[in-house]
């Protein structure tokens, strides 16, 4: 399938932002077969293994945000076979904040199948604090050919 659509350099991905909450967490971790306390669910676990007052949301929230941000941006019939997506973790989340996801694309490249087209990706808190910062990819199939690099 030929995409008719174009991206350029400095483009940016719609921001996706979404309220942590505590039941999100609980709902999170359960989803992927956790069971028990931990610091993302249990307070006093928390208090004992990271020395914080209350529960933190685990990364792979904001990565999967991350991958449905990405999956929005270039379609889901193309992301979810060939997109990707790394993030390092730089400050915690924790129920109550908001984190918005960003990105912008910052190269494009021709390779066998289309054109790979890169993305800078951040997560912020609602106080602007950088809590997340990474980059994703898609190898967009395509008729086009990319801007001069």
């Amino acid at each position: 399938m030929a995409m008719t659509r174009s991206f350029s350099l400095g483009d940016e991905v719609s921001p996706l932002s979404k309220t942590i909450t505590q039941t999100a967490i609980d709902l999170f971790e359960k989803s992927g077969g956790a069971t028990g306390p931990s610091q993302f669910t249990d307070e006093a676990t928390a208090r004992g293994v990271l020395g914080t007052s209350g529960t933190v949301a685990s990364g792979r929230m904001s990565l999967t945000f991350a991958m449905e941000a990405l999956r929005r941006y270039f379609g889901s019939e193309v992301y979810n076979r060939v997109g990707m997506v790394e993030l390092r973790f730089l400050r915690p989340v924790r129920p109550g904040d908001m984190v918005t996801i960003t990105g912008k694309v910052t190269g494009l490249s021709k390779v066998t199948n289309g054109v790979r087209v890169a993305v800078d990706v951040t997560a912020t808190n609602q106080k602007g604090d950088t809590t997340a910062a990474g980059a994703g990819a898609c190898i967009v199939p395509s008729l086009w050919v990319p801007e001069a690099e």
